[in-house]
């Protein structure tokens, strides 16, 4: 586990605490509803790959379950690798960890001319992969992506190294996208 305070382990807990919250609401006859009228389907299937959904990306409200061991990609993120386009940075994500729609995978000849952006750090040197954990309940919002611990495993041959991956891969696009649109033309006046 990292360090206390890392934003990730805080979205983690963030996210846990409310799904927490809805489970104790159901548990308590509080009639909890699923959005879109799911009633308890998303939590019986893992979810994976890019979260499609009308919900704002920084709205948590789609509660999900995901791998053990799942990394979230945060929407902004996602965004930011398609230059503002969501659904363009979900293909770029897509062809990196080789997944099809929903965190399916990928075949033919899309996994054939899968471009592999580089992520800076490489697999982890000795020691064993670590194994992915129980399913875990989640709260995403729309414009996320979840990469299934065995991708992550397949990539870096950890689950722990492909994290601290992961994590400095969404602070690097983070800077970027920022001093991108800090060098951006405000918008022309006709």
């Amino acid at each position: 586990m990292q360090a206390a305070g890392h934003p990730h382990n805080q979205a983690v807990a963030a996210a846990l605490h409310t799904a927490d919250q809805y489970s104790r609401k159901a548990a308590a006859g509080g009639g909890f509803q699923a959005p879109y009228g799911g009633r308890g389907i998303e939590r019986h299937a893992l979810a994976s790959g890019f979260l499609h959904s009308n919900v704002p990306g920084r709205t948590d409200k789609l509660p999900i379950t995901v791998g053990g061991g799942a990394y979230v990609l945060p929407a902004d993120h996602v965004a930011a690798l398609g230059q503002g386009n969501s659904l363009a940075g979900a293909n770029i994500v897509n062809k990196m960890f080789k997944m099809g729609p929903y965190g399916t995978q990928m075949g033919g000849l899309h996994a054939a001319g899968a471009k592999q952006p580089h992520l800076k750090l490489g697999k982890a040197k000795g020691g064993a992969a670590h194994h992915p954990g129980p399913p875990t309940p989640i709260i995403a919002a729309g414009g996320e992506i979840i990469i299934p611990p065995d991708k992550i495993i397949a990539k870096w041959g950890d689950l722990d190294h492909g994290h601290k991956a992961l994590d400095q891969w969404v602070i690097r696009t983070r800077k970027k996208h920022i001093k991108q649109l800090k060098g951006l033309k405000p918008p022309r006046k006709d």
